[in-house]
């Protein structure tokens, strides 16, 4: 079976729409946007067990010449209380890395705004809940939790959390500039701001768009830097609310960890200045540097380059 999405109603200007793929796995249901999703399989081919790795990670197998790592997020998340029946792995790609999440069944694709998103870290209040960032429900009964899936992979991956910035204060100047970050996995967010802060930025964050709207209004920044998954506002709306503002001109970076061709072509519809994917921090301080000294980037600094000048249609695949 095939479910498409046509990526014309995503360059909609900020429609701040939300596709959630919603599974299961240990009895509970969990959501990931459609856009990190690669494709989803049922039989792995040359299926390999990986000895002394972490407990959640089953395994590699070979998809299109590529290996792609195997994680039970039942296991990561400690809730094999249920029977398991664990039979669809669902790929993604973000970070620049192609990842599989063995999971028991697939649902529905679900249809959302932002703004439907419930923050998780109000339900749970003081609660540490590291790893739902968000609540939707489809119906009155069924409440599916959004997981931050690049704080996952970070735990699993901590190299890709530490890698500390190769680029020298002679070559950047960011002191003294005041930068906005709208990012709602803490973990990136920490991260964007410590490096930030050690390049002499004054930094301002926001855990969602709408919170990084208002703070935009109500301050001026000589850059912004929005994911685009949020709770409430996503980054791209964020983006087109910049550009209708009084301070339209405000240099913004969509730094996400969705790079697909898709995703550029919705930033550079809504003028961002350009799409860097995460964690690639070396390229985001150079562009930052570049755009807030009021320079003109080249089409390949943006970002946007590799975008086909044709219609763009996005399909994932259920075999």
């Amino acid at each position: 079976m095939n479910m498409e999405m046509d990526a014309e109603s995503y360059l909609k200007s900020g429609s701040n729409e939300l596709r959630v793929l919603e599974y299961k796995t240990s009895g509970i249901a969990f959501g990931i946007n459609i856009l990190k999703v690669s494709k989803i399989v049922s039989n792995l081919a040359d299926f390999t067990q990986m000895p002394e790795s972490h407990p959640a990670i089953k395994g590699i197998f070979k998809d299109m010449n590529q290996l792609i790592p195997v994680i039970d997020l039942s296991t990561f998340l400690g809730i094999t209380n249920e029977k398991t029946n664990l039979n669809k792995v669902i790929v993604t790609e973000f970070f620049g890395i192609y990842t599989g999440f063995w999971v028991d069944q697939i649902n529905w694709l679900h249809h959302f705004k932002w703004e439907d998103v419930i923050d998780a870290g109000k339900v749970f209040g003081g609660i540490d809940q590291r790893y739902t960032i968000g609540i939707v429900r489809p119906t009155d009964e069924n409440m599916v939790q959004l997981l931050d899936y690049e704080t996952i992979l970070l735990d699993l991956c901590p190299h890709l959390g530490v890698q500390k910035p190769t680029v020298h204060s002679a070559d950047v100047d960011l002191s003294s500039k005041r930068i906005l970050i709208a990012e709602d996995s803490p973990a990136v967010r920490i991260m964007l701001q410590n490096e930030l802060t050690e390049q002499g930025c004054e930094v301002q964050t926001a855990p969602d768009g709408a919170i990084g709207w208002e703070k935009f209004q109500a301050d001026k920044f000589d850059l912004v830097i929005c994911d685009v998954e949020m709770p409430q506002m996503d980054g791209l709306a964020l983006t087109l609310r910049i550009r209708q503002s009084e301070r339209s001109a405000t240099p913004v970076i969509v730094y996400s960890s969705i790079g697909d061709i898709g995703m550029k072509a919705r930033a550079e519809y809504l003028k961002a200045d350009a799409h860097i994917t995460k964690l690639n921090l070396d390229l985001l301080i150079q562009i930052a540097d570049k755009l807030m000294r009021g320079e003109k980037l080249d089409r390949s600094e943006t970002g946007f380059d590799e975008i086909k000048k044709e219609n763009q249609r996005e399909t994932v695949a259920i075999d």
